[in-house]
Order: C-alpha cells, then structure tokens, then sequence
C-alpha cells in the first residue's frame, strides 16, 4: 500500500466521484480507476460501489476512510516540521459580522507587526457562506458558531465568548421585557437563536421583535433607545451608553470556531496565525 493511494482514495471519498478527484489531483482518470482497483486488490475489499449517480463509498471503505485521514494527517505534519514549505502570498480568513467586529482588528494588528509583508484579507459574510467557502477552499481559515456537518471540514480550536443583554435603558427585570427585541434578520445567526431559546425558556414574550441585517444597526438600534438585543461584551463600545445584564447556564456564553478545509496544509504563516489568536484568546478571554 503506497501513501498516494491513500490520498486517491481520501479525494475520491471526500468528493464522491472519480472525475472530479482526477481533476483535483491533476490524473487522468483511468489512473484513478487502477489506483484505486490496485487497492481494494491489495486488502480484498470493495471500497466504492459506482453507478449512474457517482462512486458510493461502501462500509469498508468508510473504515478505511478513518485510517486514511488518520495517517494523512500524520503525514503532512511531519512534512510540515521537516520540509521547508513555500511561503504563501497572503492569508483569507472569514468571520461572522460580530467576529469581525471583536478579536480581529486586533489579531490582523499582531500579526501585522510580526509579518509586514504578507498581505490579510478579511472576508466578512454569513456562517453558510463561510461554510461554502471553506468547502471550496477559498480561505485559509474561517470563525463561526454552531455545529459542523461537512465532512470537508476541519475544528483547528474553539473559544467561548461572553455574552450579555445589552440596553441603553434600565431594564427592571430580565426576565419580563418590555422593551423590543433587535435580532439579526439571518435566520442561523448564532445570537438571534441563542436570544430566541433564552425568551423562550424564560417564557418572556417580548412587545416586538425588529430584525436588522447588520451588527452596526443593531449597536445604533440600541443606542437610540429602540431595543434590547444579546451580542458579546467584547464588541461593546467602552462608554456609558449601554445597560449589560449577565445571563446564567448556556446563555452566557457562545462557542466560536476556527475552520479550515479538511484537505489544507497548514504551513508556517497560518500556523503563525493561528497561534497568535490562541495567545491573545488565553491572555484576553
């Protein structure tokens, strides 16, 4: 069993089809096809069932897939520590609004300081197109909240963030509001999901819900006294405009990850980057 079988084989699971791992991998796909024959021979199984629909990975193919990933992720890490890597032009991370809003125009300042030539883009968009684009491998690296279901997807780390409600009025009693409710109009935002469970869970009906597509009209909404929303403190401007009431339990805080496409080598500047945020995360959260 040679270790570029193993990735043919990986590619060809992962995309679900032999031409398009052929034209991932740069092969024809009669090479695929023997590869990948050359291997079941070798462990006398079947690995993909092929129809008109694509390459169906079979049950033992799927066991194989988990040594795979397993062994390919060593591999690459030790070419990592001992083979010089080529410097990448730049860096594409994405964030959610609020992400944007909070660590990173501190992190892009660090990692500015260390690595002046290399060029960061900031790609702001919403968790599902984040998603996409870490699934085609348009970004080196995203942050979001909630769960992974793609396969083609990897959790580099997590952090939590703190959260609060946030009113530019006393609020008498967190439990019984009066006031509005601002939330995101995207309907997955993390926030806007986690606000609606607590209203639920607190049996509080609110007098109106306003919806606005973006984190800076939800900080104007509140400031001018429109409504209540729960973002994370860390976003919250240092003055005196703002009334933050602490909530309990699973309320409190939020989990962010940091995603990157299964199939990415993580060379040394998003390396760099990487744990320049976990130091900063550590000292600051």
């Amino acid at each position: 069993m040679e270790i570029n079988d193993l990735r043919i084989f990986q590619t060809v699971a992962y995309e679900k089809s032999i031409s398009k791992a052929a034209l991932k991998l740069g092969y024809a796909q009669s090479n695929i096809t023997m590869r990948i024959k050359l291997l079941e021979n070798n462990l006398n199984t079947t690995l993909f069932i092929r129809n008109n629909k694509g390459t169906i990975i079979t049950s033992n193919g799927e066991k194989l897939l988990k040594y795979a990933d397993k062994i390919l992720e060593l591999i690459d890490e030790v070419n990592e520590e001992f083979i010089p890597t080529k410097i990448i032009s730049n860096i594409k991370i994405g964030a959610t609004q609020t992400i944007s809003a909070s660590i990173l125009p501190k992190i892009f300042s660090l990692f500015y300081e260390k690595n002046p030539e290399v060029p960061l883009t900031l790609k702001t968009e919403t968790q599902k197109v984040l998603v996409n684009f870490i699934q085609k491998a348009e970004l080196d690296g995203a942050f979001i909240s909630g769960e992974i279901s793609s396969s083609k997807i990897k959790k580099i780390f997590t952090f939590k963030e703190k959260l609060a409600l946030v009113s530019s009025v006393p609020i008498t009693d967190v439990n019984h509001l009066t006031s509005p409710i601002i939330i995101n109009s995207d309907k997955i935002c993390p926030y806007r999901k986690l606000l609606q469970k607590w209203l639920l869970y607190n049996n509080s009906k609110p007098a109106h819900i306003i919806e606005f597509d973006s984190l800076e009209s939800i900080l104007r909404g509140i400031a001018d006294g429109l409504g209540i929303s729960l973002l994370p403190k860390s976003i919250l401007p240092n003055n005196n405009k703002f009334f933050i009431y602490d909530l309990k339990n699973e309320f409190s805080e939020l989990e962010v990850k940091f995603i990157a496409n299964k199939n990415l080598q993580i060379n040394p500047l998003l390396k760099d980057f990487i744990n320049l945020v976990n130091s900063y995360i550590s000292n600051s959260y």
